[in-house]
């Protein structure tokens, strides 16, 4: 652990709170603070992705222990795509309004994108929906087309902490129809819509 960082791996969620987590003290085994709200978009775009609640960074935190931490630990070292996206970040992302409000579960830290190199993504998410130990709310495979290579897309998988109602378990994808050549949701984990 770097010199100054605090380890919150075991800090309570309640005792969480915003301002006072250094981004590189501990959160889980293997993920830092910093990596909750890190983005590539936000930066290049100078778009302010910093939590806007304690709810959001408790969230977030629980997310990395329940969903992130177990998926390092069966597949190694990995960096999430997205976790936490505040509402300007969701506005450029989705070439939107100012007055435009997302809804997506990663406004409300909720949920991460993951892809794992040499891990085929339909695995991935498999595996996710089968072994994630507190259960997960949502695992969408997104844009994955075998046609692209085992690791296309990405696997969007969200989970509700403690106190944010009951995971609906939900399986879907997110996939290219055939006939139209739009994306669209299926259920279950699928290679295309048909």
């Amino acid at each position: 652990m770097p010199q100054n960082s605090k380890d919150h791996r075991k800090t309570a969620l309640e005792k969480l709170k915003r301002g006072q987590l250094d981004p590189q003290d501990q959160v889980s085994d293997n993920f830092r603070f910093y990596e909750l709200t890190a983005s590539q978009t936000a930066s290049r775009n100078n778009v302010d992705n910093n939590f806007e609640s304690d709810e959001q960074l408790r969230a977030a935190v629980y997310l990395a222990r329940k969903v992130m931490q177990p998926i390092r630990d069966q597949f190694g070292r990995y960096s999430p795509n997205s976790v936490y996206r505040s509402q300007a970040l969701e506005r450029v992302l989705k070439s939107k309004p100012r007055s435009w409000i997302s809804t997506s579960q990663h406004t409300l830290g909720c949920a991460c994108d993951v892809e794992v190199a040499g891990v085929p993504t339909i695995e991935l998410a498999s595996w996710a929906s089968e072994n994630l130990p507190d259960g997960f709310d949502q695992i969408i495979c997104e844009c994955y087309d075998p046609a692209q290579g085992p690791n296309s897309g990405w696997v969007h998988i969200s989970v509700l902490p403690p106190g944010g109602g009951r995971n609906r378990g939900n399986l879907l994808s997110y996939v290219r129809d055939r006939r139209t050549g739009r994306y669209v949701y299926v259920q279950g984990l699928r290679a295309d819509a048909s």
